[in-house]
């Protein structure tokens, strides 16, 4: 018998990848309609993936939705308050339209010194763990600010593993036992971005920085 993944990279007829979709588009619309890209001084923002990680009970996708933001092309030193507060509204959008799938945690993408959600030279990730986005977007108490504090607190030295609060992009579709099954228009024709690693092209980035 094939595995979930399995089915969904050959396209079968299994309805969690229809699940997946609606949950991404339903995110990437209210990303869109909570960031004004002008605002807040940057160059582009979507929910570009979703992929799966793993399989959970019954069968369950296990799944990390992927939010990517362009901070521009002249941008070498990101603004990391600008980061965090992009940061709250990623988790805002992504954690409502996911709360039917299983989440093992919220990618939030950065790509800037270069143009675009694809072709910027470096590319740097905030993995957000679940029980701290559903704090997040519950509690009012626990802000950007507060959010940053604990991400930091629990962020090792392994960059694989949720919290990381600072870190290369992942790229998902290069691990055979994962697949990449949700992809925004911006990013269907760089599928293999949709979680991208240091090193890819278009998907670059060298060692982490402090925030």
């Amino acid at each position: 018998m094939m595995s979930l993944i399995e089915r969904l990279l050959g396209g079968g007829d299994d309805d969690a990848e229809a699940r997946i979709e609606d949950a991404r588009k339903s995110a990437d619309d209210h990303l869109d309609a909570r960031v004004d890209a002008d605002a807040y001084g940057i160059e582009d923002a979507a929910v570009t993936g979703v992929a799966v990680v793993n399989e959970g009970p019954d069968d369950e996708p296990v799944t990390v939705p992927i939010a990517r933001f362009s901070l521009g092309e002249d941008v070498e030193d990101p603004d990391y308050d600008l980061v965090w507060d992009l940061v709250g509204e990623a988790l805002r959008a992504l954690v409502p339209a996911f709360e039917g799938l299983f989440v093992r945690h919220y990618d939030v993408q950065f790509t800037f010194d270069g143009d675009g959600l694809f072709e910027a030279e470096e590319c740097r990730r905030v993995a957000v763990p679940p029980e701290m986005a559903d704090r997040f977007v519950s509690d009012p108490g626990f802000g950007a600010g507060t959010l940053r504090e604990a991400m930091f607190d629990g962020h090792d030295i392994d960059d694989e593993i949720a919290p990381v609060a600072w870190g290369e992009c992942k790229d998902y579709s290069q691990n055979s036992g994962m697949a990449v099954v949700a992809t925004s228009a911006a990013g269907a024709s760089a599928a293999s971005c949709a979680g991208a690693g240091a090193g890819a092209t278009g998907c670059g980035g060298a060692g982490a920085g402090g925030l």
